[in-house]
């Protein structure tokens, strides 16, 4: 809020409340803080589908709830927050009082939302009214900082549970008088403006939607618009978070999760949109999302704000910066932060290390809060270049002689390896091909997962090929090579010395093409398929009929073999595949054996030759007798 609207605190409480709660009756949506009624309904429909990752999300949500059932509040008059740098354990002590009570009241009062179950609803109230009947003070270093980024967790917790008759009037009075008596006067006078004013601006714009305060509400809007201008640079850094040494990306991060959270906030209760906005000189959020994105999605070794930052090379979902990004995902569309989440999920709040508890209150629930999860479509054909790697122990990188030039890893002796994070590995891929040079004859790749001991994908052992400056390609079979995956290229040698000089390795993933996204067609109708997994079908498939499907990659090593899924009660049914045109060169045609019913599929892979690099595939339906030739649900290569 504005100073000069705060200036009324010290002429009297009684005035200034009266100013701070001059709210517009109804002025915004309840709940709409962190999630709204709308996006609840559309969550709940999910969960009760029973879809993943919304499941797994609710069932992680619904046990932090019930166990917040048993928590009494930690609630206390004078509430001291020591500096974390100067008396880390008194800090640390300190604000476990509010992150366990935070906690349990936002997913209590979450879960409510969920369930209708009034039990969590009480809980939720009991733990609010707790601090808002006993809390007369919040001093120390940390006082205002922490009673922002865990407080907001409280006002959340309330936005959930404002309609719920068994929280009274008197109550919800009580709480919005001791926020504005007790934590607003401090978030307001923080005059630095690095992560905590973030804070604060999140916190207070919160506070001012759950009371209806339109006015201060746009007063923080434009504080908001402010220090996204002032605080990023013009490639995205944060200066204020860059002098924090071996804790700077950590900070990056800690400004940028209550700077979006705000975002989403203003977004909810009045529909404008600071996620995509650019501020006069430039700056915008998306702006120093990306740049932060850059360094922890596999190059925090090049983070140019002090080396050392402590960024784990193998994450969980509760690490930093994971519940950004999921949330970010949904809102920007961007499929790069999609890739970066995806096998994390459900991902949770960052916790404290120390109490193991929710560290800050924004984005708890990023996964179970997302309205909608789009597939990731694999990559088709992806070459990956070995020097490339986000993460390496003791190989080195030097020119390769290979066809291309660049570069190649080396000094790859006994158990040393290369990592590469979030290999977009799609539906999947049966073989990894490696281009490599090595003279000898004992040396082994292995291909794993998730870390230098973890899951085997494939190894194969490697034929000499001579000498160190000749090279060349193998296959190296590999299961299990699917989704979103961390891989590590780990090097297995029985006798000292390198086993081999690696220049790249590239995959193919498999690819599903569903028969009702056609680019065009000819006869043919879609409907709704009886086919496990739903969706639609192609039917109606006379004779002659087709479906054709625009730049399909095959990758520059094509493919053996089509898959098809369909059904039919024919037995002189044909199904053509052809390039550029239903009359174009013939890639392969199988006569379909019968499935014994129009509602029974089955599968069947359709040999071709010359499917190679990207082509127009046509789908032709042939049969020499009238009537529909088979309904198809997918094609897979």
């Amino acid at each position: 809020m504005r100073k000069g609207i705060r200036h009324g605190i010290g002429l009297g409480v009684a005035l200034a409340l009266s100013l701070l709660l001059a709210a517009t009756a109804g002025a915004y949506s309840h709940p709409g803080s962190s999630v709204t009624a709308n996006e609840l309904t559309t969550i709940q429909s999910k969960v009760n589908a029973e879809l993943s990752p919304w499941k797994e999300a609710y069932e992680a949500m619904l046990e932090d709830a019930d166990d917040g059932l048993s928590v009494a509040s930690h609630a206390i008059a004078i509430w001291n927050i020591p500096g974390y740098y100067a008396d880390s354990a008194g800090h640390d002590a300190a604000k476990l009082r509010m992150e366990i009570d935070a906690s349990a009241a936002y997913a209590t009062a979450l879960a409510y939302r969920f369930t209708g179950n009034h039990v969590y609803a009480d809980k939720a109230k009991e733990l609010i009214n707790g601090w808002a009947y006993t809390n007369t003070s919040v001093t120390g270093t940390d006082g205002a900082l922490v009673s922002a980024y865990l407080g907001v967790g409280l006002i959340h917790a309330a936005d959930l549970i404002k309609d719920y008759a068994g929280w009274s009037a008197t109550d919800q009075t009580q709480f919005t008088n001791w926020i504005a008596s007790v934590w607003l006067p401090k978030w307001d006078g923080i005059n630095g403006r690095n992560n905590w004013w973030d804070w604060s601006l999140y916190a207070q714009l919160s506070y001012y939607h759950f009371t209806d305060n339109a006015t201060a509400f746009a007063a923080e809007v434009a504080n908001l618009k402010d220090h996204i201008d002032t605080s990023i640079d013009a490639n995205g850094f944060l200066p204020e978070e860059a002098t924090r040494g071996s804790n700077s990306l950590w900070y990056h991060y800690f400004a940028l999760s209550p700077m979006t959270a705000a975002a989403e906030v203003v977004r909810n209760a009045t529909g404008e949109d600071l996620f995509n906005w650019v501020s006069p000189s430039g700056k915008s959020i998306k702006l120093a999302l990306d740049t932060l994105f850059y360094y922890v999605n596999g190059h925090v070794s090049q983070w140019p704000y002090g080396s050392n930052q402590g960024y784990p090379g193998s994450l969980n979902s509760h690490q930093y910066p994971l519940n950004l990004y999921e949330a970010m995902a949904e809102i920007y569309q961007d499929m790069d932060y999609e890739i970066y989440v995806t096998q994390y999920r459900p991902v949770g709040a960052v916790l404290n290390g120390s109490s193991g508890r929710v560290h800050h209150f924004s984005w708890v629930y990023p996964t179970l809060l997302r309205t909608s999860i789009p597939v990731i479509p694999g990559p088709g054909y992806a070459k990956v270049e070995a020097e490339d790697y986000s993460g390496s122990y003791k190989v080195s990188i030097a020119a390769t002689v290979d066809e291309g030039g660049g570069s190649m890893v080396r000094s790859t002796d006994h158990n040393d390896y290369v990592y590469y994070t979030n290999l977009n590995l799609g539906e999947g891929t049966n073989e990894f091909q490696l281009r490599y040079a090595t003279p000898n004859t004992d040396g082994t790749v292995e291909f794993r997962v998730d870390g230098p001991d973890g899951p085997l994908l494939g190894s194969l052992l490697l034929p000499s090929t001579g000498s160190w400056t000749t090279y060349q390609t193998v296959s190296i079979p590999v299961t299990g090579a699917a989704g979103i995956k961390n891989v590590y290229m780990v090097f297995k040698k029985a006798s000292s010395g390198s086993v081999a000089d690696i220049n790249w390795f590239s995959y193919t993933t498999h690819t599903t093409i569903e028969a009702e996204n056609f680019s065009v067609q000819h006869g043919l109708t879609v409907s709704a398929t009886s086919d496990t997994g739903g969706g639609g079908k192609l039917g109606k498939s006379d004779n002659g009929d087709y479906a054709g499907y625009s730049n399909v990659n095959f990758g520059p090593n094509g493919v053996s073999a089509i898959e098809v899924r369909y059904a039919t009660t024919n037995t002189n049914a044909t199904l053509e595949l052809r390039s550029g045109g239903p009359t174009g060169t013939l890639l392969g045609s199988l006569l379909l054996p019968s499935t014994g019913s129009w509602d029974t599929y089955g599968t069947i892979s359709i040999p071709v030759t010359g499917a190679v690099g990207v082509q127009d595939l046509y789908l032709v339906f042939k049969r020499p007798a009238s009537g529909s030739v088979a309904d198809v649900n997918w094609l897979r290569y």
